[in-house]
């Protein structure tokens, strides 16, 4: 939650939670622009479809169409402010839009932030299905690492320790084909949302 309100979603064009897109996707930043307004509209409609304005109601005590109005409002602001979307503005792009929406909100930046806190713990405690794999791939590294530190391993532990190996081969694979799914996903919406110059 507190990324895609922290800078909504120009990385996501390269990256979807850490995939890469397929080797022919036809996106070169450098020889596209973007269609601010459908932009604005694919992140509303994923925020929408999250659950997120919901969420940031619940936090804040304020209606969810005035949090996506004023959500609107200041993406609007911002990518007019700053032109290009790019890595070098990225820092100011994020601020400028954490500015924009606690002023949206009648809030300080820091009781927007605490909002944002609370929202992350949240997610951290429903983890969509990446995140999942991710936390059940961290438990398996250190069922490995414990057996690892043994001096000597049993016959039973060395079974285990293959069969925790064989786990993270296939959650690994399972996780690849979720970020590739989702970057594909992405690169559709993508496709409307940048021009050939």
């Amino acid at each position: 939650m507190k990324a895609k309100l922290l800078l909504p979603l120009f990385f996501i064009l390269t990256s979807a939670q850490g995939a890469e897109l397929p080797d022919n996707a036809p996106y070169d930043l450098a020889s596209m622009e973007v269609d601010v307004d459908k932009f604005i509209e694919m992140n509303v409609s994923r925020m929408k479809a999250d659950g997120d304005f919901t969420a940031m109601e619940q936090v804040s005590r304020i209606g969810s169409g005035k949090l996506e109005r004023g959500y609107r409002s200041a993406m609007k602001f911002c990518f007019d402010k700053y032109d290009q979307m790019t890595e070098e503005n990225a820092e100011a792009l994020s601020n400028c839009f954490i500015d924009q929406t606690a002023a949206e909100f009648g809030v300080t930046n820091e009781q927007f932030y605490v909002w944002l806190d609370e929202l992350d713990r949240q997610d951290a405690a429903n983890p969509d299905p990446i995140e999942a794999l991710d936390m059940e791939m961290d438990k398996i590294h250190e069922a490995i690492f414990a057996l690892q530190d043994k001096p000597e391993l049993t016959q039973a532990e060395q079974e285990q320790l293959a069969n925790f190996e064989q786990q993270l081969i296939e959650l690994g694979e399972k996780q690849h084909k979720l970020q590739l799914e989702e970057a594909e996903a992405m690169a559709a919406e993508m496709e409307a949302i940048f021009k050939r110059k």
